[in-house]
């Protein structure tokens, strides 16, 4: 029997090409590589904001993406920066159009907060995943506090702390996708 490499789909609520949260995700996926297939989404900036009252069926092709994309996946890897004590409105839209939908139900999801604090913008982050049903844990969920202190303008995880706890962190996420 051939076990399949696990598909994350990772999705970074910093939107900017210098974002640190991007550059967390990309040296995981290239750390990562032959553990798992991680998929980084970047279209959420591109989505219009969140309707409630709009039709399945005139729901926009981009957002059927989305949540197709979170449906194939085996779990989801979200970092985040922190914007004004809470989550980036992109990232906050994003979640939103996943509310009248069941694709986070049971999904085994990763939290990264990756911020000059973060402490509001991490709780915030949880609170949203678990009101639409994501499954999380304890362990794969960490804040990341001074994060421009951690991690280098490349990408590198420059402290020890971070580098053991975003491991520590892959693992039992990995194994949760087993």
């Amino acid at each position: 029997m051939i076990n399949k490499k696990p598909i994350i789909l990772a999705i970074s609520g910093g939107i900017s090409a210098t974002s640190y949260n991007r550059k967390i995700l990309n040296t995981l996926k290239t750390d990562y590589q032959p553990a798992c297939d991680m998929i980084i989404y970047d279209k959420i900036v591109k989505f219009p904001f969140f309707d409630s009252g709009i039709s399945e069926e005139a729901t926009p092709e981009i957002i059927k993406d989305f949540l197709g994309e979170i449906k194939r996946a085996d779990g989801i890897l979200i970092c985040s920066p922190e914007y004004v004590f809470s989550i980036p409105g992109v990232l906050k839209n994003a979640l939103e159009w996943a509310v009248s939908s069941i694709v986070f139900t049971d999904k085994p999801v990763a939290v990264i907060t990756a911020a000059s604090v973060g402490q509001k913008a991490h709780e915030s982050l949880l609170l949203v995943l678990k009101t639409i049903g994501a499954k999380l844990t304890d362990d794969t969920s960490i804040l990341i506090s001074g994060v421009k202190g951690k991690v280098s303008s490349e990408g590198q995880i420059q402290d020890e702390q971070t580098e053991i706890a975003l491991q520590n962190l892959m693992i039992v996420f990995l194994k949760s996708l087993r």
